[in-house]
């Protein structure tokens, strides 16, 4: 704590003049006491302890996402052009644009350098097509084309590619914080402070992945008939470790995390029945299968918020995840013609998602 003395030294004054200086003396010792306790407080404002720093505080984040979303399924043919014998439609066609999505979360920091949290990711509305025009000559990949009269000789066709995505997770944070405000002047108010947080976190999360997929084929585009339909699930349990970093200065913080979850994944398909449009006969029986592998879900991101109260965030940044161990609906197109067609999965695919996000935070 300073220490602030002003000593004046005078001569000895009597009369009016005299009574005058004394005044002014005693005056000047009660300002200079004012200051010293002034600077005092100010110095002591700037030192917060981190009991004030690290109490109870709660969180909620809503954030909009704009996500991109890679194609790995497998290259291959989906509709061919049966005078030539050349590619119409191939799954590497079916490129995603940009979809929707939201992301939750809520939890809380305790006193004690534990807290919780819950979140929810979703991302709406991924689809994909290709399609393709011919003079009677499209068909779907051999051999399920000389099988089935209603999937070759068509002039037009079409794939379409459809999927949605849903995740929640659960953890324990451990969260390590300090807190500073530098002096900058005697003055409070020009004491800024900055907050660094680190919150260590395990817990448990899923991912359920829903897609489907179909090859359409008619006279003209504007009478296309649904030849083969197929459907896959892909949901992943597994325990998360993660860290989430973040610095507040002033009006602003940026906030940094990455999450990995080592999985179990359990995939379906599911294919509709395969009926020839032109004879109404069944060529092939709905089926389907099952089967569990392992997988992984990893989440990585960097958002800077602006402080638009004490309360309240305005937060712009770019996310990213990651899911290995799904099935992908085209991958389950079987043309094969033997006795086991349809009913075989393939699985172990990934998933890419990247894009965007734009939200609002509150932390009181």
């Amino acid at each position: 704590m300073p220490v602030v003395r002003i000593v004046a030294i005078m001569p000895p004054a009597t009369g009016s003049r005299g009574m005058f200086m004394n005044m002014l003396a005693r005056w000047m010792q009660r300002v200079t006491a004012a200051v010293a306790v002034t600077a005092c407080l100010a110095e002591a404002a700037c030192a917060e302890p981190l009991a004030i720093c690290g109490g109870w505080e709660s969180y909620a984040v809503f954030d909009v996402l704009f996500m991109q979303r890679d194609n790995t399924t497998n290259d291959g043919p989906l509709a061919l052009d049966g005078d030539t014998l050349a590619t119409a439609i191939g799954t590497p066609d079916l490129q995603f644009p940009t979809a929707p999505g939201i992301r939750a979360l809520y939890g809380q920091h305790g006193p004690d350098g534990l807290g919780w949290e819950f979140g929810y990711l979703g991302v709406y509305g991924m689809f994909a097509d290709a399609a393709a025009v011919g003079n009677a000559n499209l068909e779907i990949a051999p051999p399920l084309s000389s099988a089935v009269a209603g999937l070759r000789g068509a002039s037009a066709a079409r794939a379409t590619y459809a999927s949605v995505l849903n995740s929640a997770e659960a953890n324990v944070l451990l969260t390590e914080r300090c807190c500073h405000r530098p002096r900058l002047s005697g003055y409070a108010a020009e004491c800024h402070r900055c907050v660094f947080t680190v919150d260590w976190l395990a817990g448990f999360r899923w991912a359920g992945l829903d897609e489907q997929a179909g090859l359409a084929f008619g006279d003209s585009p504007a009478a296309l008939v649904t030849g083969y339909a197929v459907r896959t699930s892909s949901n992943l349990f597994g325990g998360q470790l993660g860290v989430r970093g973040r610095a507040d200065w002033q009006a602003w913080a940026v906030e940094g995390w990455a999450k990995a979850a080592l999985a179990g994944s359990v995939l379906a398909q599911s294919q509709d029945p395969i009926v020839d449009s032109i004879t109404g006969d069944v060529y092939r029986s709905a089926r389907g299968s099952r089967t569990d592998t392992p997988g992984g879900i990893f989440d990585v991101g960097a958002t800077l918020v602006y402080r638009l109260s004490d309360t309240w965030g305005l937060r712009f940044g770019y996310s990213m995840l990651w899911l290995t161990g799904v099935a992908l609906a085209p991958d389950q197109f079987d043309f094969a013609a033997d006795t086991r067609a349809g009913a075989r999965l393939d699985g172990n695919q990934t998933l890419w998602l990247g894009g965007a996000n734009l939200g609002l935070e509150a932390r009181w």
